[in-house]
């Protein structure tokens, strides 16, 4: 059976990103442990390096360790961020810069693109330069290869010891459209991840039925909501300083989505 080392990033005194209450470390915690679960369920050979809110070592450390494992294949889930700005949205995906094969990288762009923006698939090199990764969707290989140092610990480690680990950003925490969208479906971003895996290594898979089950003996009251649009600005600081008086206000439940308009 394929075996994946699953990798939540930051923990401990190590927050990651943070905005609005929100923390990266306990929003990777989650991911992983519902990934690593679903895995186990469909067959997949999994250890999680972090299972609790604890310091497991920096990227390096932590890529010699899975290096020790020896995995088919190693992800580290985490979420971006632009420095509080929102600017930015969208997933993205890290690569080794030597990497040949794409099988999972390709699948997993391909789900995550139904959830937000998909923004690219990156290597960076020790000396800090970026590169753009494409994939021939015939072969399910990157078109071109580098022979560079990664910049990334965890993949320059892991990667030394011959295991391929990919860093997955979900999503833009700072940014209120994607940080809404996973809040609403964090379970389908889970999903994504087992799918785009079980494709790439041939596994057999249903994707998980999302029902409530709860016992009720008596049926539920249908209610109405109405929801009420204060208004629309092309401005996001503008946006925010309504949010902010309205949340001052006492009223419950606001928040900003963006809406893309063409001209």
């Amino acid at each position: 059976m394929p075996y994946i080392v699953v990798d939540a990033g930051h923990g401990g005194w190590d927050n990651g990103a943070h905005y609005n209450g929100h923390r990266e470390k306990d929003i990777t915690l989650r991911v992983a442990t519902k990934v690593t679960k679903r895995l186990r369920e469909i067959g997949f050979t999994v250890t999680q390096l972090r299972t609790d809110d604890t310091y497991v070592g920096n990227a390096s450390a932590r890529g010699r360790q899975i290096a020790e494992l020896q995995p088919n294949l190693a992800i580290s889930i985490h979420v971006n961020s632009s420095g509080g700005e929102g600017k930015l949205r969208g997933a993205e995906i890290y690569v080794p810069l030597a990497e040949d094969s794409a099988r999972f990288e390709y699948y997993l762009q391909e789900e995550l693109s139904h959830l937000n923006a998909f923004r690219e698939i990156y290597s960076r090199a020790y000396t800090g330069e970026f590169y753009d990764r494409h994939i021939n969707p015939q072969t399910l290989r990157f078109t071109q290869t580098y022979s560079y140092t990664d910049y990334y610990g965890i993949i320059r480690e892991a990667w030394r010891g011959g295991v391929s680990c990919d860093i997955i950003e979900m999503f833009y925490l700072d940014n209120e459209g994607d940080l809404y969208t996973f809040l609403n479906q964090e379970d389908a971003y889970v999903e994504a991840i087992v799918v785009a895996l079980s494709k790439a290594f041939n596994m057999n898979y249903e994707r998980e039925a999302r029902h409530e089950v709860v016992d009720r003996p008596e049926p539920l009251k249908t209610e109405t909501y109405y929801r009420v649009v204060c208004g629309s600005y092309s401005d996001l600081n503008e946006a925010k300083k309504v949010q902010q008086a309205l949340a001052r206000a006492n009223y419950p439940g606001v928040w900003i989505q963006p809406v893309e308009t063409k001209r």
